[in-house]
């Protein structure tokens, strides 16, 4: 019995050593991690091959909204901007990831917004295995352009009320020019620092300022006047009449009619010599058009004076015409003739101009007062006066005044108050004394000529050798001219300030000093009561300032 129950555990025993040793044994164990690392490397790079697909696409997507929204915000875009938007992707071949609704353009008179999202699905490969079937890849993108080019007309107060005394303890006019510097740096170089001239942030060659001095007159220059289709009667100075319809029409055109102001002084007395011409010809009164040096500004403002009448609507209607591109031939010629530079050539340009900005900034320290003119018969041609010709061929100082009474000529001998049958020249008068002939002396009488004769003087001649005053003392004579005063003077400045406007102009006017009826009026210019400053002498740089860094607000600054 014994033998038998060893022969029957002898097996089991067998069995039990067997399963002992092949857990113990570790022969093959690395061929089994192997393969789960090799799974699990299957499964890492796998995921990395879908995120790589997945980056590509996303990439792709977000770079060719950022194209689009880039040109589709350019300001000189003509086409809608989701139109172009969609057109990239379109052409990109990635039209079916975003719809219309994905656009959004915001439209503003001197800016342009585009923002723009799109959504592209990639089915993954690898990540199926974990679950994931696919991958959304996210693109979103904003782009604006602000206003980049900016044309201003600054329009400023000469007139005589300027030389006097403001808050501050100093002239009116030396507030100006402190302002007025300070301003065209702020505009041209720099909104951070007013004094700066250098180192500027703006860009070059954007920016362009107009100065216009202005008084009873503006004065043109005749450089540039002669550019202008105006009359030709003399040239002893450059300014224009505008009749009242002139003021409703913001263009100049160089076809345009213009009437050139007479040369005549209506303030002297009639024994002064003219002086006080109603266009005066100082040479710091003539405009700077379309300018971009800002030390060829700070010159001509540092040089400004302080006499005359106060036109405003003068003033008013050429700060206009500078800003309107009917100008722009004319903007040539000066390039060729080296008045303006070259980078300007194409200003003022048209206002449908994307990323262009027309401004206006109207300064007064007073009101409209009286503006003369001459009636049109008294322009040119002859007048009734008459001047002596020397022996020497010479024009004498000698007036005669023609009369003409019951069909009879007349002539008033302005010298000595009498009237007589001639021009005072034209005739001869008897000579007597005593000469020696033949070696004696003799008492004789002979008649002598006046002179050489006389000549009919031209109106251009007349006002500019005599004053209105010395005219207006011959009641027979008809009156040669008159004056418009504050309130249609007012009307004309409403008219035009109303026509820039509907140009797209902005208009920011300036109260120096002034009453508070003066400061209705420019506020009623200005494109809005926010548009208007009051200012004194305490303030005056300030409002220029406030006014320079919200137009330098407006622009893209690179």
């Amino acid at each position: 019995m014994v033998r038998l129950e060893r022969k029957l555990t002898k097996p089991c025993e067998a069995r039990q050593a067997a399963r002992t040793g092949f857990l113990r044994s570790e022969d093959g164990s690395f061929i089994i991690f192997g393969l789960i690392l090799f799974v699990m490397m299957l499964m890492v790079g796998g995921m990395a091959v879908d995120f790589m697909r997945f980056e590509e696409q996303r990439t792709r997507l977000q770079s060719t909204l950022d194209r689009a929204v880039l040109a589709a915000a350019s300001l000189e875009q003509d086409l809608d901007g989701k139109d172009v938007v969609l057109d990239y992707f379109q052409k990109a071949g990635l039209g079916a990831h975003i719809q219309a609704d994905d656009i959004d353009v915001t439209e503003r008179p001197n800016s342009r917004k585009v923002e723009a999202s799109a959504r592209m699905k990639v089915d993954s490969i690898f990540l199926n295995f974990l679950g994931i079937s696919e991958l959304h890849a996210p693109a979103a993108g904003a782009a604006e352009e602000a206003t980049s080019l900016t044309e201003i007309s600054l329009v400023v107060d000469v007139s005589g009320s300027m030389g006097w005394n403001s808050s501050s303890g100093r002239s009116r006019i030396w507030e100006l020019r402190r302002a007025a510097k300070k301003f065209v740096n702020i505009v041209m170089c720099d909104p951070s620092r007013p004094d700066a001239t250098t180192d500027c942030v703006v860009a070059p060659d954007t920016v362009t300022v107009s100065l216009v001095p202005y008084a009873e007159q503006a004065l043109v220059g005749e450089d540039f006047l002669s550019k202008f289709n105006v009359s030709d009667e003399h040239t002893y100075s450059s300014c224009v009449t505008f009749d009242e319809a002139d003021f409703s029409d913001p263009a100049i055109t160089p076809d345009t009619p213009l009437q050139r102001t007479g040369h005549f002084d209506p303030w002297n007395g009639s024994n002064s010599t003219p002086g006080g011409w109603t266009c005066a010809t100082n040479s710091w009164r003539a405009f700077t058009p379309i300018s971009g040096n800002i030390a060829t500004l700070h010159s001509r403002i540092d040089a400004l004076g302080a006499s005359g009448n106060t036109s405003i609507d003068v003033g008013a209607k050429w700060g206009t015409a500078l800003l309107n591109p009917a100008l722009q031939p004319i903007t040539e010629e000066l390039v060729v003739d080296e008045i303006i530079e070259e980078a300007f050539e194409d200003r003022p340009m048209p206002p449908t101009r994307r990323g262009l900005q027309k401004l206006m900034v109207l300064m007064t320290d007073g009101e409209n007062t009286s503006q003369h003119y001459l009636y049109d018969e008294f322009r040119e041609g002859p007048s009734p006066v008459y001047r002596d010709i020397k022996t020497d061929g010479s024009l004498g100082n000698k007036y005669s005044v023609h009369y003409l009474y019951n069909g009879v000529d007349w002539y008033y001998w302005d010298h000595d108050g009498t009237w007589n049958d001639h021009p005072y020249g034209e005739g001869t008068y008897e000579e007597c004394g005593w000469k020696k002939v033949n070696g004696s002396w003799k008492y004789n009488c002979s008649d002598v000529p006046e002179g050489d004769g006389a000549q009919q003087i031209d109106y251009v001649d007349l006002w500019r050798w005599k004053t209105w005053s010395w005219y207006d003392r011959f009641s027979w004579l008809p009156s040669q001219g008159s004056y418009i005063n504050h309130s249609p003077k007012n009307d004309r400045l409403h008219a035009i300030c109303d026509a820039a406007k509907a140009e797209g102009i902005t208009i920011y006017t300036i109260g120096f000093e002034t009453s508070y009826n003066s400061a209705n009026v420019m506020r009623a210019c200005a494109s809005s009561p926010a548009h208007h400053f009051d200012a004194n002498g305490l303030n005056l740089t300030d409002a220029f300032s406030a006014i320079a860094r919200e137009i330098a607000k407006l622009r893209l600054i690179n």
